[in-house]
């Protein structure tokens, strides 16, 4: 039996149970296969992989059916610019569920936004953006979102340096930052290291150097 024919056989058995009541409450998901019920499309599926075959011959079934990349316009600005910034993909950034509608969310005539944090999606937005409605080519779209992108992280660390020498001016402690802990601790470590390195040095040269005083006397 089909695998269509066995799905029409699921329905029809399960209708007749709700019906006489012996299944209480009706499936998840029997409405959505009511309503987009499986079609008989082995043959069509035949018919293209006899085209595909003819068209390449040398390519096997399964490369043939392989799924295709799905590839837009705007992978191609986020891989260039990820692969010349691979910091910002280091950078904390809120982990929530997103719709992918920021071009419509903002105003890109301006690469700063109000409700957007500056990150690599900004700089493909305005890319797109000076694209589109400046008529420009990619490339030269994406020099100038990218200078843009430059001189807003130079804005942001002088606004947060400028802050923080503000606030210890106030008298504010700030805790150290993960770079600096990251030395301490790494400092600490190879000190270690040297520590147990002289000791075992030594304990070896007092060993030869005890065999040494034993062959001499012999």
């Amino acid at each position: 039996m089909k695998p269509q024919s066995d799905v029409f056989e699921i329905i029809k058995r399960t209708s007749r149970l709700l019906q006489t009541g012996v299944v209480t409450g009706e499936p998840a998901w029997f409405k959505a296969v009511l309503a987009h019920p499986p079609t008989t499309a082995d043959a069509v599926q035949r018919v293209d992989i006899v085209k595909l075959r003819q068209k390449h011959p040398r390519l096997s079934v399964k490369k043939l059916m392989r799924p295709m990349n799905i590839v837009y316009h705007e992978d191609r600005i986020r891989s260039l610019f990820y692969s010349q910034h691979p910091w910002e993909l280091t950078r904390p950034r809120i982990v929530v569920e997103q719709d992918a509608l920021d071009f419509q969310r903002h105003d890109w005539s301006k690469l700063e936004q109000e409700n957007k944090a500056l990150d690599g999606e900004s700089v493909v937005q305005r890319t797109l953006w000076l694209e589109k409605n400046k008529g420009l080519r990619l490339d030269a779209a994406y020099d100038i979102a990218r200078k843009e992108f430059y001189s807003l992280r130079v804005k942001e660390t002088i606004e947060r340096q400028t802050a923080e020498e503000e606030a210890r001016m106030f008298g504010a402690v700030f805790s150290k930052s993960y770079n600096e802990r990251g030395i301490e601790n790494e400092a600490r470590a190879l000190e270690e290291w040297k520590t147990r390195a002289q000791s075992v040095t030594k304990r070896m040269q007092s060993r030869f150097g005890m065999a040494g005083d034993e062959e001499g006397e012999d």
